[in-house]
C-alpha cells in the first residue's frame, strides 16, 4: 500500500527529472557549439563544420619497451591527411624512433585514423596506426617489418587554427623469423607503451 509520503517523494522525482532532463540537453549543446575541436571550423547546434579537409600534424613522445629487450625510443612523426566532421584525421604518416639505449633506428611509415566517432565536440578519441617500419638494430643491414599501435587520446587546447592531444598507447613491433636471427631476438613481437604530444593544424 502506497504511503502519502512515498507519493510525495515520487513526485518529487519526477519534478526533478522533467527539469534536470532539458537542463543537461542545453548543456550539452552549449558543449559542441562554444568551442570547437576542429581547426578552422564552425559550430552548427551541436555538430562541427568542417571548411578545410586537408589537414597535418606533428607528434613527440617515447615507447617504453615492455618486453625487455632494450628498446624503448624517442619518437618524431609527421602525418599528413583527410578530415570531416566525423574524423580528426584518416591519412599517413612517418616517424623516426631512436632507441635511447642502444641507438637503434626505427622508420615507420604508416595509416593513421583519429576518430572520437560523434560530430559532437569529444574529450577522448581513439588513435590507430599500422604500417611497415624500416629497422636498422645493432650491426644487421636495414630490414622491414609489421609496426602498429592503438590508443586513446586526450584533447588539450585549441585554437582556430590548431589542436594539441596527448594519445596513451599499446604498440608492438612484429619480426619475422629471418630477421628475428640477425638481431638476435626470441620473441615474434615487442611491446611497447607510448605516450606521446601532438599537434594538429
Amino acid at each position: 500500500m502506497k504511503t502519502p509520503g512515498s507519493r510525495r517523494i515520487k513526485r518529487l522525482m519526477m519534478i526533478m527529472g522533467v527539469s534536470v532532463f532539458p537542463l543537461m540537453s542545453q548543456a550539452s549543446g552549449i558543449d559542441g557549439s562554444d568551442v570547437s575541436l576542429k581547426p578552422d571550423s564552425l559550430s552548427s547546434g551541436n555538430s562541427i563544420k568542417v571548411h578545410s579537409h586537408f589537414t597535418w600534424g606533428a607528434e613527440f613522445g617515447t615507447s617504453v619497451d615492455m618486453s625487455g629487450y632494450d628498446s624503448s625510443t624517442f619518437n618524431v612523426d609527421a602525418m599528413v591527411g583527410y578530415r570531416n566532421s566525423y574524423i580528426n584525421m584518416l591519412g599517413f604518416g612517418a616517424g623516426v624512433h631512436r632507441s635511447m639505449g642502444s641507438g637503434d633506428n626505427y622508420v615507420p611509415l604508416y595509416v593513421v585514423m583519429r576518430t572520437s566517432f560523434s560530430k559532437i565536440k569529444r574529450l577522448l578519441f581513439m588513435n590507430f596506426k599500422a604500417g611497415y617500419s624500416f629497422n636498422t638494430i645493432g650491426d644487421a643491414s636495414t630490414f622491414g617489418d609489421v609496426n602498429a599501435s592503438l590508443g586513446v587520446g586526450i584533447n588539450l587546447a585549441s585554437g582556430k587554427t590548431f589542436q594539441s592531444y596527448l594519445i596513451l598507447g599499446y604498440e608492438f613491433r612484429h619480426f619475422n623469423q629471418r630477421n628475428k636471427s640477425k638481431v638476435d631476438i626470441s620473441a615474434d613481437d615487442v611491446s611497447l607503451v607510448s605516450l606521446s604530444f601532438g599537434v594538429n593544424f
